[in-house]
């Protein structure tokens, strides 16, 4: 009976720490090809290799996708960003990598809805800049997909 309960505890304390806060941040945004900045609520998880994913609702109604990214440092270069989720991909044209600082870079791409409920379902599975793959591991995309399922609900529910 002991080693049930233990069992039991065990299995209830992984399951309290596996669900994800839905709770949206507050925070402004500054948006490069607007050269504005505006208020909004965010989303975000951390990867292994310290990747942020970022899901961004804007006062505006407008989503954006913000990753920071340690790999594929290609500062201040213009090109196609391929988010990769399983088979489906998302290219965002004429995208910049702004430097952070010198071991970290960030990309902002506007999303569309009906990519938010592709990211929930399979999340980031790999991004693909400069001809650079950076593919992330199975536990990231499963968070990736978490969140997104999080921001999809708040995004559909609100009108």
């Amino acid at each position: 009976m002991k080693h049930v309960l233990i069992l039991f505890s065990f299995f209830f304390s992984a399951l309290l720490c596996a669900q994800t806060n839905c709770a949206f941040a507050k925070d402004t945004f500054f948006i490069p090809k607007e050269n504005k900045t505006i208020n909004g609520e965010f989303l975000e998880t951390v990867f292994k290799n310290k990747t942020i994913i970022k899901l961004i609702k804007c006062e505006t109604n407008r989503y954006y996708l913000k990753m920071i990214v340690p790999e594929n440092l290609y500062f201040d270069r213009v090109d196609v960003l391929e988010i990769r989720s399983g088979t489906k991909s998302f290219y965002a044209k004429e995208t910049k990598q702004f430097q952070l600082n010198k071991h970290t870079g960030f990309y902002l791409v506007e999303l569309y809805k009906n990519y938010v409920a592709t990211l929930k379902e399979d999340g980031i599975t790999s991004i693909v800049f400069n001809k650079a793959e950076t593919i992330f591991t199975k536990q990231d995309c499963a968070q990736v997909k978490q969140i997104a399922k999080c921001f999809y609900d708040a995004v559909s529910t609100k009108k």
